[in-house]
């Protein structure tokens, strides 16, 4: 009997900071949603491409390392890399939210890494959302590019209930 051993390779999950599929950018509707969740704007974005496509009011993209920047504002919200590049963001998140900023993260829902427990043991909710992220950009077969994992919104001090026609909404205290 054979085993799936492709499925389990970590090279798959943990990918370099240099693979093009790092980074994605986040798409319009749940944008919109996590808008909705932040009471209308994004304060800050600290993790996002130049042009600000995000449309938040202050922003840092590389080569700044938003991750140790100021994180000063009201609201947040976080895409960051996939990987372990994701680990000191959502630290920052985790770092922002207790000290009372509203703050989004969109993150893989790994339930089973120690840095998705880590969020999850300090947020006030989570969002787990509904089918894979979908990214706007074509592929061949004319489908959408998606994610290749499922993926989660983690909120402090956000309201995602205004989030919840993306998926299912989980309160954590």
């Amino acid at each position: 009997m054979r085993s799936a051993s492709h499925r389990f390779r970590n090279e798959l999950r943990y990918r370099t900071d240099l693979d093009e599929g790092q980074a994605q950018l986040t798409p319009g509707y749940v944008l919109d949603a996590v808008r909705a969740a932040l009471g209308g704007t994004i304060g800050l974005d600290p993790c996002t491409e130049p042009g600000n496509p995000v449309k938040a009011e202050r922003f840092y993209c590389p080569p700044a390392d938003g991750a140790c920047e100021p994180w000063d504002a009201d609201t947040i919200y976080v895409n960051p890399p996939y990987s372990r590049a994701r680990e000191p963001w959502v630290r920052r998140c985790i770092q922002a939210g207790l000290a009372g900023s509203k703050v989004v993260l969109l993150i893989p829902a790994a339930t089973d890494t120690r840095i998705f427990q880590d969020a999850l043991s300090t947020a006030d909710q989570v969002l787990l959302i509904r089918g894979r992220v979908k990214f706007g950009i074509p592929r061949d077969n004319g489908r959408q590019a998606a994610a290749s994992h499922p993926s989660a919104l983690i909120g402090w001090n956000a309201d995602l209930e205004q989030a919840k026609p993306l998926g299912y909404l989980l309160r954590t205290r």
